[in-house]
């Protein structure tokens, strides 16, 4: 269990098909759970998955061409480097700054630290990294439990720089993504989780975004995100927290009509 200290309660992430503590936490979060939960907050969704029981040559089989020619570039011609961090809380302000390099580029939010740092002292959390000649080109951070390894965390910096430049960094995300399926396949997880799909597709980057992940032929996987209180105190905190979020959202066309 990933264990966080909220502002008014304490949580408990519960990833996959985890089985919750006895006691410890005031709110569990059960993520991308097969079923939902008992009486529990639930927000279905879906998942695209990657099966990783199978062997190296199954598991291309679903790339699209695109996909695989850029593995296969990337790894005969960019000389890239894979590196697995075995000790990935030593190594969180590098990524933490790598992030938020990429994160000006793509103005989204700033990476979870303390979520990190969480994931590190639950020993759940996988950073993986594509290099060329010593530098960085791309940051993978995976939750791991069980069989699943699951993406949370991707990042590359290539904005002002050549199209070259650009085309080794799209190489080197793939290339990466395929070297994590292998890893994690040699350490003995079955699954691969691609995270979940944006419904709308309305702007070029969430559209990008989904293609990209549909271009390694994962399977849809239908989920659960679930949220239970456990404890008077996290009842009480979730009850408050809902309702302010019901009047912000309440207050926000009011808000951009002052604005206008």
């Amino acid at each position: 269990m990933i264990r966080l200290e909220g502002r008014g309660a304490s949580y408990g992430e519960i990833w996959y098909d985890e089985e919750p503590p006895a006691r410890g936490v005031d709110i569990l979060l059960y993520r991308q759970r097969a079923t939902p939960v008992a009486n529990a907050q639930v927000t279905a969704t879906t998942l695209l998955m990657t099966d990783l029981s199978v062997d190296a040559d199954a598991i291309v089989a679903p790339f699209d061409n695109t996909c695989r020619y850029h593995i296969r570039r990337a790894d005969k011609k960019d000389g890239l480097t894979f590196e697995w961090v075995a000790q990935p809380e030593s190594r969180l302000d590098e990524l933490r700054d790598f992030y938020r390099a990429f994160a000006r580029e793509k103005a989204v939010w700033d990476i979870d630290m303390p979520w990190l740092a969480a994931a590190c002292r639950a020993d759940q959390l996988a950073l993986t990294i594509a290099s060329h000649e010593g530098e960085p080109l791309v940051w993978h951070a995976h939750v791991i439990y069980g069989a699943t390894a699951g993406m949370q965390y991707s990042c590359s910096c290539f904005r002002e720089r050549d199209n070259d430049y650009r085309a080794r960094i799209a190489r080197a995300n793939r290339w990466l993504h395929w070297r994590d399926m292998l890893l994690f396949k040699s350490r003995g997880c079955t699954r691969y989780d691609w995270g979940g799909v944006f419904s709308d597709e309305s702007t070029p980057e969430r559209a990008g975004i989904n293609n990209f992940k549909r271009s390694f032929g994962p399977t849809p996987l239908a989920t659960y995100d679930c949220t239970l209180p456990v404890t008077l105190r996290g009842r009480v905190w979730l009850s408050l927290r809902d309702a302010w979020r019901k009047r912000r959202a309440s207050e926000a066309p009011q808000r951009m009509a002052a604005a206008a």
